[in-house]
């Protein structure tokens, strides 16, 4: 009986110092994964930094922007010949940058919020990413009176 009850808690210190230390592991993985310093965008251009030298700058639309068209161009510079790929609305759009750098997408959006996430990747595979989210309404073109939740009430 002694050695039954000696062997159950052998195994149940084994088994709970191997559950702590899988904790241990994870939790040490996880703090290791948000130290780390991820770039993801690149450095916007402002008037003193030559745009060209940025690997990916969004000129148009500004981030955050509400508009009543359901459509808009996205402009913007990058590296000569760079591959860019459009994320928006589940739907992926591909272009090359021309000698200069240029790049332009034309995307139909739908009524409220988009996301739209442009990835470029040049000659040497260095890939970065620049978002910018596009709110679609068409409460712009709406009287002011009937557009107010107090219009409602009359």
């Amino acid at each position: 009986m002694k050695k039954e009850i000696l062997l159950a808690i052998i195994i149940g210190l084994a088994f709970g110092l191997f559950i702590t230390y899988g904790l241990y592991r994870v939790r040490k993985a996880t703090q290791s994964a948000k130290t780390q310093p991820v770039s993801t965008t690149a450095p916007t251009a402002s008037p003193g930094n030559d745009p060209s030298s940025a690997l990916l700058t969004i000129l148009n639309p500004e981030d955050n922007t509400v508009q009543e068209e359901p459509s808009t161009t996205v402009t913007g510079i990058s590296q000569p010949n760079a591959v860019l790929v459009l994320f928006a609305n589940d739907e992926e759009f591909i272009t090359t940058a021309d000698g200069s750098g240029n790049f332009s997408f034309t995307v139909d959006l739908k009524s409220g919020g988009t996301i739209l996430t442009v990835h470029a990747l040049n000659e040497n595979g260095e890939t970065f990413a620049a978002t910018r989210t596009i709110v679609v309404s068409s409460l712009l073109s709406q009287p002011a009176e009937s557009a107010s939740p107090a219009a409602e009430t009359k």
